[in-house]
């Protein structure tokens, strides 16, 4: 009766003008309508803060979830909560949202046609979170009639910060948000909205990028179903844009002698000013980005180092600019000059790499780099040359149409450089310089000249026993034109043709701190250095393998021990071999050409008889080596020597020769010329002739393994003689010994 009696009250002025039959029936409505109110209070109420809320809401939470603390509605459609808490996933991106207040109002006749409206929600205190994993859920299948969510204006004045997976944003923020969806794959469309940040702090991690900042961003995406516009494509239908400034941090840069580089920010006085305007895959003509970052740090010597990093972006009708430029300190260790224009506005989002045949300009800089491999891969294929460990970089690259252009080069002052080269493995510390060269018909041929200022040569079997030690070693890598590479096609070029590239490697004069590096590639049992050492230089030409093409091989010992044929020899040997492929495959050389000198030659022979002041000099007029293990030399040999005494020594001792023969020794210097070959551990000489106008000496010899067989014939005027030799057994023939030898079968055919 309270609640009629207020009705009435209510009524007031208008009672005596409403008919006596229309008062009960408005007096029944009335309290229809003050129960429904009281209904929904107690209804709306109990469903906010109750479990039945969040259960209605969160029917699927493998894709959206919402949660809240108290809640209060006063009126239908109008609701508030406290302790907001949302989050989704979308395909591999999952984000969070949450507020301290929200109050909002739903239009609830649009939901009789399946449309959740929401004309106005305001929100304090927000906070927001998006990341990227692993596990991707897949989109549902679009189909039709599925609800439409339409939230016209979400604003609010107090956003506290976001963050995108390291990278956050903290400060005073509001912004006011639109946003259109209709589920089961419809359409989606946010709105023209708007946000702004004061004393906005930008980080990524722990590390401060930004402070101060003032932040105003306006964007908005056409309204677009998923297969319209998947993933970042959505940004094809995006306007934007951005307006920054603020105070940034700089960057505290520390190398270690290894290379290895460890970047940080610290709180510094840089300045950042961007305007940027996106429509939909392009930026905005008078679009500009001015970034500017002090640098602090050490480089890998220690060095203090105190520059500034600048970052420029402009935007015109149809180009895009690009510089970064950090000015060289008094000692040079660390610069970047880089000015590169891009051809058109438009942004290639699914694949960046896209912009770089647009892309032209220049980039200069000096920098350190943790590894240096990358450029011998860069200027020279050539799999046999690597450049290790980490090193500064010098770089002038010109770009035209995003290829770099001739004129460009790269050096590195200080490298450690490893060359493989025919079983040889080849070190030292190095500067290198790559550089890009024009042939006659405007085609790029990439360059790499290397100079190993210390460097030493080892076995590949044993890279830790180095048997040269040398300085100012120098290789030089280019790649062959076109035309070069068709004239080695010719016929009467190369027999297999592989390589793309020629090198050279010189040097002079290292230094063999013992001679018996070499036995290696001897017949030890009849050829080897006992001791000594000496000096070595070499010319070569490689190719894209590490084969040696052609060339020369300079070995020079003084008062060096040598053992040949069982005889122990003393004094100064010259190598000079001449090399020339004769097949790249098989590692086979033409010889031709190479001399070997011996001067002041003391020998000893196996009974105990020494002489001294021996010489000679052999030429392989023709020969070929077959550089596989076992080692293989065949050839004929042009000899000059001071007397025959080694020759005659090498069948026996002189004592057991006849007296006459010592005349013959005394003769004078002979010439000689016949066939030689060494195999393995097996040295044959055969059809050796030597003579001069008073005598004439001829011999065949094989020596294998421990054995010694041949035989030898001398003509002195009218004496004459031949001996066998087996091994140890030694058969002189001093009748016929021309008819004897002649009937001798030849060692070699």
């Amino acid at each position: 009766m309270v609640r009629i009696a207020w009705i009435e009250k209510s009524l007031g002025p208008w009672r005596d003008r409403i008919p006596p039959g229309a008062r009960p029936w408005l007096k029944r409505g009335a309290l229809a309508l003050l129960l429904a109110y009281g209904a929904y209070l107690v209804l709306g109420n109990l469903f906010l803060n109750t479990p039945l809320g969040p259960w209605t809401a969160n029917r699927k939470p493998e894709k959206f979830q919402i949660d809240w603390g108290p809640g209060m509605t006063w009126w239908p459609g109008r609701v508030t909560v406290w302790d907001v808490k949302m989050k989704g996933q979308v395909g591999r991106t999952v984000w969070a949202v949450q507020a301290g207040k929200a109050s909002g109002r739903v239009a609830l006749l649009p939901l009789l046609h399946k449309e959740v409206r929401v004309p106005d929600v305001e929100a304090r205190d927000v906070t927001g979170d998006v990341e990227q994993v692993k596990v991707r859920r897949p989109p549902p299948e679009a189909r039709a009639g599925g609800w439409v969510l339409n939230f016209q204006r979400i604003h609010s004045d107090s956003i506290r910060g976001g963050r995108f997976a390291q990278l956050s944003l903290e400060g005073e923020g509001s912004a006011e948000v639109g946003l259109y969806k209709q589920l089961r794959g419809g359409a989606l469309e946010l709105t023209p909205s708007w946000a702004r940040f004061a004393k906005a702090r930008l980080l990524y991690g722990k590390s401060e990028l930004l402070r101060d900042g003032v932040l105003d961003a306006r964007f908005a995406i056409a309204r677009h179903t998923r297969s319209q516009a998947p993933g970042i494509r959505k940004l094809l239908m995006t306007d934007a844009d951005l307006t920054l400034d603020g105070r940034t941090a700089g960057l505290n840069v520390v190398a270690d002698p290894a290379g290895k580089i460890d970047v940080s920010t610290v709180p510094a006085k840089g300045t950042a000013r961007v305007r940027l305007g996106f429509a939909r895959g392009s930026f905005k003509p008078g679009s500009q980005v001015r970034w500017h970052m002090p640098m602090t740090g050490t480089d890998s010597l220690g060095r203090a180092r105190a520059q500034s990093l600048d970052l420029q972006l402009d935007v015109d009708r149809d180009t895009m600019r690009v510089k970064a430029q950090s000015p060289a300190q008094q000692n040079g260790s660390v610069m970047l000059d880089a000015d590169l224009r891009i051809r058109g506005t438009d942004i290639p989002l699914q694949d960046f790499k896209r912009l770089l045949p647009r892309s032209s300009g220049h980039v200069v800089a000096r920098w350190q780099v943790p590894s240096l491999g990358w450029l011998a891969k860069l200027f020279a294929d050539a799999p046999w040359l690597s450049l290790e460990g980490a090193g500064i970089v010098d770089a002038d690259v010109r770009v035209v149409d995003g290829k770099v252009a001739a004129g460009s080069r790269v050096g590195v002052p200080e490298v450690q450089a490893v060359a493989l080269v025919m079983g040889n493995r080849i070190q030292g510390r190095a500067r290198a310089e790559g550089r890009l060269d024009v042939s006659k018909d405007d085609e790029l041929l990439p360059k790499l000249d290397l100079v190993m200022e210390d460097f030493n040569i080892a076995a590949e079997r044993a890279p830790g026993s180095p048997y040269v030690v040398g300085r100012n070693l120098r290789l030089n890598v280019e790649t062959l034109s076109g035309l070069e590479r068709a004239q080695v096609r010719r016929p009467g070029g190369l027999k297999h043709v592989t390589e793309t590239l020629k090198a050279r490697l010189t040097f002079d004069d290292a230094q063999v701190p013992d001679l018996r590096a070499y036995n290696y590639y001897l017949p030890q049992a009849h050829m080897r250095f006992d001791g000594g050492s000496g000096l070595v230089s070499g010319d070569l030409s490689l190719d894209t393998s590490g084969n040696i093409g052609q060339g020369r091989v300079h070995v020079r010992g003084n008062g060096a021990r040598m053992h040949m044929a069982g005889m122990a020899l003393h004094g100064n040997v010259d190598i000079d071999t001449r090399l020339r492929s004769a097949d790249l495959v098989r590692h086979d050389f033409n010889l031709d050409g190479s001399r070997i000198n011996f001067t002041d030659i003391s020998f000893t022979e196996p009974g105990g008889e020494s002489r001294s002041g021996w010489w000679a000099r052999i030429e392989l007029d023709r020969a070929r080596l077959d550089w596989d293990k076992p080692v293989t030399v065949n050839g004929t040999a042009q000899v000059v020597m001071k007397d025959v005494g080694f020759l005659l020594s090498m069948f026996s001792r002189q004592r057991e020769y006849p007296k006459w023969i010592f005349k013959l020794i005394d003769s004078g210097q002979a010439r000689a010329h016949g066939n030689v070959q060494w195999h393995d551990d097996t040295l044959v000489l055969d059809r050796m002739v030597a003579s001069n106008q008073r005598y004439e000496v001829m011999a065949g010899l094989r020596l294998r393994n421990g054995s010694r067989k041949g035989s030898l014939f001398a003509n002195w005027g009218v004496l004459s003689m031949a001996v066998e030799v087996n091994n140890g057994q030694r058969d002189f023939h001093m009748l016929h010994a021309r008819k004897w030898y002649d009937s001798q079968p030849a060692l070699l055919r």
